[in-house]
């Protein structure tokens, strides 16, 4: 047996145990209200969102690239943001890193002549552990890689509030969306908050956001 062959027959299975449990199951899910909830995670593989969060399938909508990043050259984020927030009238933007994170250690350690792309997708993270390196200095292997994700996902939480898109909606609505940052630990199976940002009147252009618009233009 192939491992698509083992797929589909899986889901075959899951589909058949669920209408064993729930014969309205699949029902109920096509008559879900819109999700009010859109999470940026990384693309690895190590978080199910479903799982450690506990919600149906509907409840969160979810996209996923290397290293959790917020960039506006990403058309598939921007639009799913601009979707979000102007049809699905999105309550939070949820950033979630997590321990073990691949993309956080190799962007410590790729080298750009071995694999050029992902060492140049995952710049702005190597940057980031530049930038804090004296307060990172004390830390090391794991500690190190977890300390750096919550900074990069404090990062991402403040490209999401320079956003046209983020700073026009809250222009319109005094309250939503609100902007979360997560770091999820494996080591346990718990999710921590990093940072939460409300409604703001205007724009803050930060180091990091600055430094992402210099790295745009080079």
């Amino acid at each position: 047996m192939t491992t698509k062959e083992k797929l589909l027959l899986e889901n075959k299975a899951w589909a058949q145990e669920r209408l064993s449990l729930d014969k309205e199951y699949f029902k109920r899910l096509s008559q879900m209200p819109l999700p009010e909830i859109l999470w940026i995670g990384s693309s690895d593989s190590m978080v199910p969102i479903k799982e450690i969060t506990n919600t149906e399938p509907g409840e969160i909508i979810a996209y996923r690239n290397f290293g959790n990043l917020v960039r506006e050259d990403d058309k598939g984020l921007m639009s799913l943001i601009e979707y979000s927030i102007k049809v699905l009238k999105t309550k939070y933007i949820i950033v979630c890193g997590y321990s073990h994170c691949q993309c956080i250690s190799g962007s410590i350690k790729y080298n750009e002549r071995e694999i050029p792309g992902v060492t140049s997708w995952l710049k702005e993270v190597n940057q980031l552990y530049k930038q804090h390196k004296d307060t990172l200095a004390h830390l090391k292997g794991e500690a190190l890689e977890s300390e750096l994700a919550k900074i990069n996902v404090k990062a991402q939480i403040e490209k999401l509030r320079n956003l046209d898109l983020v700073q026009e909606a809250w222009k319109s609505n005094t309250k939503y969306p609100k902007l979360v940052g997560w770091f999820y630990n494996l080591n346990n199976g718990l999710l921590e908050e990093v940072i939460e940002v409300e409604a703001q009147a205007k724009k803050i252009v930060t180091l990091d956001s600055h430094m992402e618009a210099t790295m745009r233009q080079k």
